[in-house]
């Protein structure tokens, strides 16, 4: 049976090499977009068994936020999330990723042949996707609101802006970051490195 492929990913290359790489006599490009309204509107028309969603699309609406979509019209659909993110939340500033049950992770940096995303395809398309398949990353520990906290950090805000952005108080989030240095092991000591590398742990620097 021929796989039906729907593809949303905003670099233009990378999306016309999937599409080449991928159509043959098991599999289908039913479209291949690069924004998440386009994919939306092509969802809306045509079926498709495999959505490949790249999670950061540079817009308001976001790759999973495609697949969530999808996946409400059609619930037996396979999703296989292709990004550059090794943790979903980065990619859309520590905000927390809702992931469709019956999809794969993949981490562009991760896949050494095509055979990594066709291997993804067809786990999914006999729903046996389990969500994230990713290798364990220090950040993986913290939960989404700490993973929010990090992310304000990391863009250079004071324990008060951050405060203020997320409405709690100070005390707060000084605690917050005491336990999230604790989790991603960077020494609590000398509070201006102790920020430095919290955010180069976040910008994976």
């Amino acid at each position: 049976m021929v796989i039906r492929i729907g593809i949303v990913e905003d670099d233009t290359l990378l999306r016309t090499s999937l599409a080449q790489s991928l159509m043959g006599p098991e599999r289908e490009i039913i479209f291949s977009v690069g924004s998440a309204k386009d994919a939306i509107r092509q969802l809306s028309e045509f079926g498709v068994d495999v959505l490949i969603a790249d999670i950061h699309l540079g817009t308001e609406l976001s790759g999973a936020d495609v697949a969530r979509v999808a996946e409400e019209q059609n619930p037996e659909i396979g999703v296989v999330y292709l990004t550059s993110y090794e943790d979903p939340r980065l990619a859309l500033g520590g905000a927390p990723v809702l992931l469709v049950k019956n999809s794969v992770y993949l981490v562009k940096q991760s896949i050494e042949s095509g055979t990594e995303l066709v291997e993804a395809i067809e786990a999914v398309r006999n729903k046996r996707g389990g969500g994230l398949s990713t290798p364990a990353t220090p950040l993986a520990k913290l939960t989404d609101r700490q993973m929010q906290t990090l992310a304000l950090l990391a863009e250079g805000l004071s324990n008060k802006e951050i405060a203020r952005k997320r409405g709690i108080t100070e005390q707060s989030v000084a605690i917050s970051i005491n336990r999230i240095s604790k989790a991603l092991g960077v020494s609590p000591h000398l509070e201006r490195n102790q920020r430095v590398h919290l955010a180069r742990v976040y910008l994976g620097k």
